[in-house]
């Protein structure tokens, strides 16, 4: 797994959320260990006052050989890495829920809660809003299905087991 991220100090908590118990056969709690395939690349910007000069990339977690390797397959299905799509996403959850706004009167009430108002806003983001960038939904996009979804029709859709 590869993560490509910018200097946001937050990212540093990736390598507490992706780790398995070490198992030892011993009593007590098992040391928890990162993965191992799992690759953080740092993107570093480099200004000359307000102007782009340079960009970098730096290693913090993982095998640099192997992030390359992952950063050349990625590319041929995306083309250039940087943090402008993750930034962009970043500011419309901002927009839609109140809780992840910085500095404000509304945190979430519990994590569970907000974890269902995260999955709600990236369903109604995915199916029922339309992006004049690829003229439907990115569930069109993805072809996933053929028209952008109502929120009514979200609602009253019946998943099917498999």
């Amino acid at each position: 797994m590869l993560w490509l991220v910018d200097g946001f100090r937050a990212y540093s908590q990736i390598t507490k959320v992706f780790r398995d118990p070490l198992r030892r056969g011993t009593l007590g709690r098992p040391r928890l260990a990162v993965w191992e395939d799992l690759h953080i690349v740092q993107v570093v910007k480099h200004h000359l006052g307000k102007r782009l000069t340079n960009v970098s990339r730096r290693l913090v977690h993982g095998n640099r050989q192997r992030a390359e390797q992952l950063l050349e397959q990625s590319q041929t299905f995306v083309g250039t890495f940087n943090t402008a799509y993750i930034e962009r996403f970043n500011g419309t959850l901002r927009t839609w829920m109140a809780a992840l706004v910085r500095r404000t009167r509304t945190p979430s009430a519990s994590r569970e809660q907000l974890e269902l108002a995260l999955f709600w806003t990236g369903c109604v983001y995915n199916f029922c809003h339309r992006h004049a960038s690829i003229d439907g939904s990115p569930a069109m996009a993805a072809d996933i299905t053929d028209h952008v979804w109502s929120i009514e029709e979200f609602i009253r859709y019946r998943c099917r087991r498999e």
